[in-house]
């Protein structure tokens, strides 16, 4: 009774288990003992018995979609799982020699996962590294292909362009004085002119003139770094650019002198220095410290100093020419001294007939007192006007008797002294008062506008004059913290000369250079247009070191603005490789050259960034002549190699001529690649060369593929056999006998695989067999000798091995085929014959399948089948 419960009990257990392992999706189908039987009986059926055949039906199915069931059941069949289903033995805790092997084994096989992962994962960046580099170099030379210009904005220097983030164009700024405005309105003095002149609109002959006169500078600015000597660059492209005719030319002169007089190029003739020389790069250590810098700040004053010079100047030749216009009313006299020609400009300009009225100007003698001083220190006369203003010093009222003193010299507390005055004017009791006076104290005070906002643009009638009162009060480069609201720094008014833009300054087109030379006058330099003339500026500035520029120069931007300040970077290798290219597509690649080697300019083999901007120029060098093709052209650029950091000509065999050679190689430039072999006579590379080529034919004739005109001109194995026949007919000892005799392995494959084409099999085994490359005997030692030569054959030879054991098997067994036919027509002597190179064939056919079964298991299913219908 007790074991009737028990089994109940157990029963009920199993249910429970059952019911929480199987899922009731399914209903569950229930069997007694006799349908259980049945259905045993009806698999049992369906067994193979020993001793009978299997059902074929599965094995004709698979054949239909090419699968042969029988080799795969004999694979299956022939596999051991016997191993890999060994039950694991029990380690016991105390066995620690066992554990520390199986720890062992665990280690290596986690390493080698590790390694894998780590591998696979450093592949696949590396992948993503090349594949952005690839299209970054991509998309930049479809950019300069199409003379694209992009600005960029960023937040540190770019490494490539993938980081950039465009920026908009420049809106106008609302606090700009209507002074500012309303002066720079009227067209310039200096340039004036009507007709409207841009660069895309002049003639090929007036471009290739002016291409011209700039070229010979560039080569004699080479020449003189060449011979480490300093040059007036400066001055040299400002006479060229004399020579250019038309108004815009005159215009570029203007700009020329303005950039000589700001960077203080003086004393030249013919390009030489007679006194204070500028050296090469001799800014470049300051222009590129950090804004808050001494050195920099120092250099910017002088700058400016610079610009105010040329203003002055300019307005001196203005006044001369003005008081020649008016000679009458000037009345200069026989002392044209700088106060008596300051006398002679007023009266001109206040004349009776046509001049400006003097209402409310004082004058002492017919003279307004404020205009003679304001005249000279306009022309650059500082200690004259001091004189003169101390001159008029008893017929100045009460109230500007300290103006002399703060003339002279004003200190800090003065002039917060000066300006809390000036704040305290009443504008109503200015109304007809003397411009050129508030001129003046705006001059002292270097306030950038005056509190009362007089009229004065009449007595300010030109750019050039807005231009040189701001530089006049420019008191800081950069915004100070704490410092009053009137400080004029450079860099507000940098601002405002780009806020303003091109379309102001250039008077709807009257002047196209009036925006580029206003960027100048303010050290502007990296933002200048970006024209032909703007190349030869970047040139001259990035002799003297004043051009910032990306430390990574293959940024496609042309310009990069860098920070919260947006710090301006020009990218001066792609302006001027642009240039270049333009030089390069008119057949002047040796012109192009002159220009590329000046990016030197910013090489230093002692930095990083100088020894990467060595190497981009050396690949600029390179892709010149790579696209141009001018070999001939590569003596000359030997003679600069000390300009392009190359010590010997070693070196520049490797740098230039052999790198370039490998790339043509790997671009299929074949003829291009020997053309630059033979200039270095470096003949063993042209065989190694000219039996690549052959291995590129033949690969390409097995493949069947349709060959370019370009491309079967420069694999024409004809052309390849007459220029080995010259080098072995000259006897040149420089070439190694073992690669002659590879090129001619090579040229004899070529015939043959020309013979397999023609169905000419008799005379393509009987080649094949001469060449020696495969084995016809069944002898292993021989075979395992041949498989040992072949893994020293160059990739495209290499590649081309079983292509060519398969059209040699297939020769041979063409060739028995047609031995089997001349058997069942011909006589019994005849017979023979053929029976014995029959067999013959089948010995050669299976030394081949042996041979093949030795490099590669592919191939060697191939040759088997028909080694196996020739059997």
């Amino acid at each position: 009774m007790s074991n009737n419960v028990q089994l109940k009990q157990l029963a009920e257990r199993s249910r429970s288990v059952a019911n929480t392992i199987v899922k009731h999706d399914l209903p569950l189908i229930e069997r007694n003992l006799e349908q259980i039987e049945k259905q045993s009986r009806k698999l049992a059926d369906k067994v193979v018995k020993p001793g009978e055949a299997p059902e074929r039906k599965a094995p004709y199915f698979l054949a239909n979609i090419g699968i042969d069931g029988d080799k795969l059941t004999q694979d299956v069949k022939s596999i051991s799982v016997l191993g890999a289903f060994e039950p694991r033995a029990i380690l016991l805790d105390t066995d620690v020699e066992r554990y520390l092997d199986h720890k062992h084994q665990q280690t290596i096989t986690s390493i080698i996962k590790d390694g894998y992962t780590q591998t696979d994962n450093e592949y696949n960046a590396l992948f993503d590294c090349c594949l952005s580099s690839e299209w970054d170099k991509t998309k930049r030379k479809v950019f300069e292909e199409f003379g694209q210009h992009i600005t960029m904005r960023s937040t540190e220097l770019p490494s490539s362009a993938g980081g950039s983030v465009f920026r908009s164009q420049f809106s106008p700024s609302a606090s700009l004085s209507s002074s500012f405005r309303a002066s720079t309105s009227k067209p310039s003095y200096i340039t004036s002119g009507e007709r409207r002149i841009s660069f895309k609109n002049e003639s090929t002959l007036q471009l290739n003139q002016r291409h011209l006169v700039y070229f010979d500078v560039v080569v004699k600015l080479n020449n003189a770094r060449l011979a480490k000597i300093e040059y007036g660059i400066i001055n040299e492209f400002h006479n060229a650019a004399r020579k250019i005719s038309l108004d815009y030319g005159r215009k570029v002169v203007q700009c020329w002198r303005a950039l000589a007089s700001i960077v203080g190029e003086s004393n030249v003739i013919d390009g030489s220095f007679k006194r204070n020389p500028l050296k090469q790069r001799q800014f470049a250590p300051a222009y590129q410290a950090p804004t808050f810098d001494t050195a920099y700040k120092s250099l910017c004053f002088d700058l400016i100093n610079g610009a105010k010079r040329y203003l002055e100047e300019s307005y001196r030749e203005w006044s001369t020419a003005y008081v020649n216009s008016f000679r009458n009313e000037a009345m200069l006299g026989g002392q044209p001294s700088a106060v008596n020609m300051a006398r002679a400009v007023l009266r001109a300009i206040h004349r009776p007939n046509g001049g400006i009225p003097t209402t409310g100007l004082r004058m002492v003698e017919n003279i307004p007192v404020w205009g003679h001083i304001f005249i000279l220190v306009r022309q650059g006369y500082y200690k004259e006007a001091l004189e003169v203003a101390k001159g008029y010093e008893n017929v100045l009222p009460r109230q500007d008797l300290q103006f002399v003193t703060y003339f002279e010299r004003l200190p800090s507390h003065d002039r917060q002294k000066l300006v809390a005055e000036m704040k305290q004017w009443n504008p109503l009791t200015f109304q007809d008062k003397d411009p050129y006076k508030f001129i003046m104290y705006q001059i002292v005070a270097q306030l950038e506008e005056l509190p009362q906002k007089p009229s004065i643009e009449s007595f300010l009638p030109t750019s050039e004059d807005f231009m040189w009162i701001r530089l006049m009060c420019v008191r800081e480069i950069e915004p100070v913290v704490g410092a009053p609201n009137d400080t004029l720094s450079l860099d507000s008014l940098q601002k405002a000369i780009r806020n303003l833009g091109p379309s102001h300054f250039n008077h709807g087109g009257k002047d196209t250079m009036q925006y580029f030379r206003a960027l100048l006058l303010t050290a502007q330099f990296e933002r200048t247009d970006f024209t032909e003339d703007a190349v030869h500026f970047a040139i001259a500035l990035a002799y003297y070191g004043l051009l910032k520029i990306p430390e990574k120069g293959e940024a496609m931007a042309l310009l990069v603005e860098v920070g919260d300040r947006m710090v301006p970077y020009l990218n001066f290798n792609t302006l001027l490789c642009q240039y270049a290219r333009s030089l390069a597509k008119g057949n002047a690649p040796s012109t192009a050259f002159q220009y590329l080697i000046l990016l030197y300019l910013q090489g230093n083999p002692l930095t990083e960034a100088g020894r990467y901007q060595i190497e981009l120029c050396h690949e600029y060098i390179r892709q010149l002549i790579y696209d141009t093709e001018a070999f001939n052209e590569l003596g000359k650029m030997r003679e600069y190699m000390s300009l392009m950091f190359i010590d010997n000509e070693d070196e520049f065999t490797e740098t230039i001529i052999n790198t370039l050679a490998r790339q043509c190689v790997e671009d299929g430039k074949f003829k291009a690649a020997r053309s630059l072999y033979e200039l270095t006579q470096n003949f063993e590379e042209i065989i190694v060369l000219l039996n690549k080529m052959l291995a590129e034919y033949i690969w390409i004739s097995i493949r069947g593929v349709i060959m370019q005109p370009e491309t079967a001109k420069e694999l024409d194995p004809q052309e390849i056999s007459r220029i080995l026949k010259g080098y072995e007919h000259i006897g040149i000892r420089k070439i190694s006998q073992n690669r002659l005799k590879d090129s001619h392995t090579l040229l004899s494959l070529v015939d043959f695989v020309e013979l397999y084409k023609k169905q000419d099999f008799v005379r393509a085994v009987s080649i094949i067999q001469q060449i020696e490359l495969f084995p016809f005997e069944d002898d292993i030692s021989i075979i395992q000798q041949k498989a040992s030569a072949i893994e020293a054959f160059d990739d495209q030879l290499k590649n081309c091995i079983p292509e060519l054991l398969h059209i040699t098997m297939r020769c041979i067994y063409a060739y028995y085929q047609q031995l089997k036919d001349h058997m069942a027509k011909g006589t019994p002597g005849i017979m023979r014959k053929y029976m014995d190179e029959s067999v013959t064939l089948q010995r050669k056919a299976r030394a081949l399948v042996t041979f093949a079964g030795v490099l590669s298991s592919d191939i060697y299913h191939k040759l088997h089948e028909l080694d196996v219908q020739m059997r």
